[in-house]
């Protein structure tokens, strides 16, 4: 049956859940394509940063070892330590160019994603052909969402980081007025230490997943509606009243699911701890992780483009379905149409 905005409305985590399957189930086709051909090299990217980041930093480990036993062959040494900090910078290179692309794929598989579920939802024929000329211009608006972003986080992880030199500096100052010496070891080490992560960590921690929340809708917002950038981030922060607890929910199960996985990976396939695994039983888990990890992201961003309806609906801007075909043409023609606020939302009656 349709889903209407009292539907919507009244979706709990379960149903979001249910909603997310149906979606995927009854157009599996078109996620299929977008799965290989975005989400699938999302995966590999992933794991293949954790392999190659293990075996740099294995490689940098062996030389260093070396390097402790070289005395009395200096030239040789010098040669090595110069192989070392080649090998760093290649290091952090590589993580730098695996990020990029992440980043990059991330943001063409949102678009994809969200563009055909919002097609689905305003019963708009969609097929991968359209999805792939959309996308491009939809990666525009999203990329200018993602940037706004991007600065907030480094914003706020500078003020953080002056918040702890301030309050390092503030603990050095009467430790030298009062004349004592912290002992992490010590009773009182561990209670300070506690405190200073209850009140610290705890809070950045919560900052950052809010951060991550007001993305997570202002991703969806700047594809389907009008505004980008800052705009986006400040509707994305205000649909998020209301529903945060809803959001927050999924958010960390879905994050859960997806740290879970890099474990799996890192753990047994990488480093195969404790030799448990041989090298058929560690390719046969790497292929298992990878087809998670896949299912991971895809659903993750069917589960955040239908939580931006339950928020869209429960701060009552329901969405006619007219408007949201007519801005998602935009798309195609180069003529974004605004949105109305005054209708509901009636997915495709695929959707039984």
């Amino acid at each position: 049956m349709d889903r209407n905005s009292e539907e919507f409305e009244s979706m709990g985590i379960c149903a979001i859940y249910r909603e997310a399957y149906k979606v995927t189930v009854s157009w599996k086709k078109i996620f299929s394509h977008i799965a290989f051909t975005l989400i699938l090299p999302l995966a590999i990217i992933f794991l293949v940063q954790i392999e190659i980041s293990a075996l740099l930093a294995n490689k940098i480990k062996f030389n260093q070892i070396i390097d402790e036993y070289q005395t009395g062959n200096s030239s040789y040494a010098n040669i090595l330590q110069a192989h070392i900090s080649s090998e760093i910078i290649i290091l952090y290179a590589s993580k730098v160019i695996c990020w990029i692309f992440i980043c990059v794929l991330s943001l063409l598989s949102t678009s994809a994603v969200v563009y055909t579920i919002a097609c689905i939802y305003s019963t708009k024929d969609i097929t991968f052909k359209k999805v792939r000329g959309a996308v491009p211009k939809v990666w525009k608006r999203l990329m200018v969402t993602f940037l706004w972003n991007f600065l907030i986080v480094i914003v706020y992880n500078f003020i953080m980081a002056l918040v702890i030199f301030l309050l390092a500096l503030l603990f050095l100052v009467l430790s030298q007025v009062f004349s004592f010496k912290f002992d992490v070891k010590s009773t009182a080490g561990i209670i300070l230490s506690v405190i200073l992560m209850v009140f610290i960590f705890i809070p950045y921690l919560i900052g950052a997943m809010y951060i991550s929340l007001v993305w997570y809708l202002a991703s969806v917002t700047a594809i389907l509606e009008n505004i980008s950038g800052i705009e986006a981030m400040k509707k994305g922060k205000d649909l998020l009243k209301g529903k945060l607890w809803i959001s927050f929910f999924t958010y960390v199960t879905l994050q859960i699911c997806y740290s879970g996985t890099l474990s799996v990976f890192s753990s047994l396939v990488v480093h195969g701890h404790g030799g448990c695994l041989a090298v058929v039983g560690r390719v046969i888990l790497g292929i298992f992780c990878l087809v998670l990890l896949v299912m991971f992201l895809h659903f993750g961003l069917v589960i955040q483009t239908i939580i931006y309806f339950v928020c869209k609906s429960h701060h009552k801007e329901n969405i006619d379905k007219s408007s949201l075909a007519d801005h998602l043409d935009g798309y195609h023609h180069g003529d974004y149409v605004p949105l109305s606020s005054n209708e509901n939302v009636q997915p495709a009656g695929a959707f039984v």
